[in-house]
């Protein structure tokens, strides 16, 4: 996804749901102060993923995946530890997750990408002290290894991830798109992203 596609698509999400852009602006420059040198550059990310079959796990996952590389996105890795004990490779989220989770993923060895926006202030003050490093996201104007990748919810953002850097195949497993409320509006919007990259 090209830089001006993904702000074509974030500028309408604002406006659905009222969300305010200055406020994103400033969780990213939160996420950058806090975490210092914790910061990786991308190309830990192409590392992980460039080649490789890539399995990107969303919250209504059934069964154990084998993969090449298993990348799991926000509150899927609760459910993935329940069936799993194979750590992931990536673990996309804006934290929503207990810390001491995150802190376990990336003592093992999983490569956590952290996204800020308005709404997690809170978390990121609370996650990225306790943490190692890792990868950080904005859906704002990147800067200074706070990366835009496009993607609004963690697994659309997860899923054009694998395809950024160059996943030789893509399957997503357990993911849905039904939902009421803001959950819905939100599942509308990746299900419509997830469309457009051609990865559903």
């Amino acid at each position: 996804m090209r830089p001006e596609e993904w702000f074509e698509i974030y500028h309408q999400i604002l406006s659905d749901f009222g969300f305010d852009e200055a406020r994103d602006a400033e969780a990213a420059r939160l996420m950058h102060r806090l975490a210092g040198d914790k910061l990786l550059s991308e190309e830990e990310l192409r590392r992980r993923i460039d080649g490789k079959e890539v399995a990107v796990i969303g919250g209504a996952v059934e069964s154990e995946i084998d993969a090449e590389v298993i990348v799991t996105a926000g509150k899927a890795i609760l459910r993935w530890v329940e069936l799993s004990s194979r750590i992931p490779d990536v673990h996309v989220t804006d934290m929503e997750e207990p810390e001491e989770l995150l802190e376990d993923l990336e003592r093992k060895g999983t490569l956590l990408v952290l996204h800020a926006h308005g709404d997690n202030m809170g978390r990121i003050r609370a996650v990225v002290p306790r943490i190692g490093k890792f990868v950080a996201t904005t859906q704002h104007r990147p800067f200074d290894k706070v990366y835009n990748f496009g993607g609004f919810t963690d697994g659309d953002r997860a899923a054009i991830i694998a395809k950024r850097f160059g996943a030789r195949s893509i399957i997503l497993h357990g993911f849905r798109f039904e939902g009421r409320g803001v959950k819905g509006k939100k599942l509308v919007w990746a299900k419509r992203i997830l469309e457009r990259e051609g990865l559903l």
